[in-house]
């Protein structure tokens, strides 16, 4: 009997396996890891009817579905593969919420906060995203990977049992992982000088093991960012104490950035406000980004 089925063999589905296992102590646990995540069509034969022989009718509380296409090697990858991505962040995670609902399950949902721009105002979770299925803000198009992002959300409001959870540029201690922000600003020489709401993924799983060890906190969607958000120069300003430094960076803005990518992105800055109101807020961006390269 397991109490929380994780889904998904990405960069946060293993983290989030390891730390419930490893720092949580949660021994019902079970990781769904091995199945045909970037095969939509495979993965809809074989993954729900394994989650419906296996978990119907024995106890199973939550599902933390971590399935997603972010695009290969970035978003641009998204504008080249549309129907991968409408699959594996529309439609799998709809038929998920159904499925859910049907067996009294409640799902967290891991999905993207991609779905503004402009660094001006930070953007609530009520506020309409002006960069998804309908944008056409600053005389450009939202990227295909915003648009599906958007459309989930649309489909989901209409559930009683989906925390829908929204992350932006994820970060982590392990420059191992391609899609780690810190790898990402390593490994480019031109960095665009912006800032940006950031997630921690550590900060992140805290924040999921409370929603369902309190479980009293509301349904709904929740800007899982950090707060006090920093400029990509005051990052890269906190990898130079800990010895992690590019000599070619370059920072860039966003007219120079447009001459090297396909898709529009997406620069915000979201809103922690409503997780502060149930207390799963997490710590500032900087003190979390200190306590991570100390581990290193």
């Amino acid at each position: 009997m397991s109490k929380i089925v994780i889904l998904g063999n990405g960069y946060i589905g293993n983290k989030i396996n390891k730390m419930f296992t490893e720092k949580f102590n949660i021994n019902d646990v079970k990781h769904l890891y091995n199945y045909p995540y970037q095969k939509p069509a495979e993965l809809k034969e074989t993954l729900f009817q394994d989650i419906r022989q296996e978990f119907i009718n024995t106890g199973t509380k939550w599902i933390v579905n971590c399935v997603g296409y972010t695009g290969s090697p970035n978003v641009d990858g998204c504008e080249d593969n549309k129907q991968l991505t409408w699959d594996l962040n529309v439609t799998l995670p709809t038929l998920l919420a159904q499925f859910c609902s049907d067996q009294n399950i409640k799902l967290i949902n891991i999905t993207s906060g991609c779905i503004y721009t402009d660094t001006n105002t930070p953007y609530e979770e009520t506020d309409t995203p002006n960069f998804g299925i309908d944008s056409n803000d600053y005389g450009s198009q939202s990227s295909w990977y915003s648009k599906t992002k958007h459309a989930l959300e649309l489909c989901l409001n209409g559930f009683t049992n989906v925390y829908n959870l929204r992350i932006r540029m994820p970060i982590c201690n392990d420059f191992n992982l391609s899609k780690n922000y810190l790898t990402k600003l390593l490994k480019y020489n031109n960095l665009l000088e912006e800032v940006n709401s950031k997630t921690v993924i550590e900060d992140l799983i805290t924040v999921i093991n409370k929603i369902i060890t309190v479980e009293d906190i509301p349904i709904g969607t929740y800007n899982c960012v950090n707060p006090n958000p920093l400029t990509t120069k005051e990052v890269c300003g906190i990898l130079d104490k800990y010895n992690l430094w590019n000599p070619h960076w370059k920072f860039i803005n966003y007219e120079e950035l447009q001459e090297h990518i396909t898709a529009q992105r997406s620069n915000c800055i979201l809103s922690t406000e409503k997780s502060r109101l149930y207390n799963i807020e997490f710590p500032s961006e900087a003190d979390s980004l200190h306590r991570l390269l100390q581990e290193k």
